[in-house]
């Protein structure tokens, strides 16, 4: 498992982040607080305030590639 800190300015990087996630088998949450959701639900990304960072789990050790893809969404 792994957890990362993200930022979805828009709802465009929200729809890019989702189909990027899709293509992955593993399980992806995002989370705000006690807020979770599955990361392949784009209804459940459009419940979280754009100008919050989010918190990305990704319930795998296999995550260098999705990583990789989702590069632009990493928060330092």
């Amino acid at each position: 498992m792994k957890n990362v800190k993200i930022s979805l300015r828009s709802f465009e990087d929200m729809k890019e982040f989702n189909k990027i996630t899709c293509g992955f088998d593993y399980p992806i949450d995002v989370a705000n607080g006690n807020y979770i959701v599955n990361a392949k639900s784009i209804m459940g990304l459009f419940t979280f305030d754009t100008n919050k960072d989010i918190d990305l789990i990704i319930h795998s050790d296999n995550y260098k590639d999705y990583l990789s893809r989702i590069g632009k969404f990493l928060v330092d």
